[in-house]
């Protein structure tokens, strides 16, 4: 688990929290429903509505990685190119029939099947880049389902505030209702602005991360696959997968 995510989301509101109570505000001013459901509920249905349900579903399920990162191992992945290189050397690519999985994960499983089978190296390469490009594509589809959610937040959170406000006026003839009643609308301003600049956006950005490095550990394993299928020498292969980190 990624504690990091979780200290960073607990010191940005303790910080809000500390600030407000250091001010002289009440802290329970900060707690209000109606503003954390007009913002947090209003911005993903409105994401919704500028979206299908299989991104909506995608970016669900990327949202694990914030809190249960994806391990890209490079140098083990290395490691394992070199292993499979030397094995063809001394016996053929159909060797490697039962290192299918050695990678564990459904890309490199499909890039040594096509490999084994003997696919040009040229058109490994091609249909490889592509796999890789539009996985690469769907999971920024879900960083960008993400980031509309962060994008809309401000802007439910104004619209909260203008429904408190109207709900305030209704007070004018009691002052100190009045007085609380405007304190507390504003309060979903402060929602909005926090849930995407404390929540949403850098979490999106920290997806983004994890989705630019997977793309990098699939080029290590496309350069690898088709160093392979030319025959390139394990020793120069090694060196040539050396910068990949």
């Amino acid at each position: 688990m990624d504690l990091i995510t979780l200290a960073g989301l607990v010191i940005a509101f303790s910080a809000v929290f500390l600030a407000n109570w250091l001010g002289g505000g009440e802290v329970v001013l900060l707690l209000n429903l109606p503003s954390a459901i007009i913002v947090i509920a209003g911005s993903i249905g409105a994401t919704l509505i500028q979206s299908n349900i299989q991104e909506s579903i995608r970016a669900l399920s990327l949202l694990k990685w914030s809190l249960i990162p994806p391990v890209y191992d490079f140098n083990s992945a290395r490691a394992i190119i070199n292993n499979l290189a030397q094995k063809v050397r001394r016996t053929s690519l159909l060797s490697l029939e039962s290192d299918v999985h050695s990678f564990g994960t459904p890309f490199s499983s499909r890039a040594l099947q096509m490999l084994i089978d003997g696919a040009d190296p040229t058109l490994l390469e091609h249909r490889l880049h592509d796999d890789a490009n539009r996985l690469y594509d769907k999971r920024m589809k879900s960083v960008s389902f993400l980031e509309a959610i962060g994008g809309y937040a401000p802007t439910l959170g104004i619209m909260g505030s203008v429904l408190g406000l109207i709900q305030a006026m209704a007070n004018l003839n009691s002052p100190e209702a009045l007085g609380h009643g405007i304190a507390v609308a504003f309060v979903s301003t402060l929602y909005g602005q926090g849930f995407a600049n404390l929540v949403v956006f850098p979490i999106a950005n920290k997806l983004s991360g994890y989705v630019d490095k997977e793309l990098l550990y699939h080029q290590l394993l496309i350069d690898g696959m088709c160093g392979i299928a030319t025959g390139k020498h394990p020793s120069r292969l090694e060196l040539e997968l050396d910068s990949y980190e």
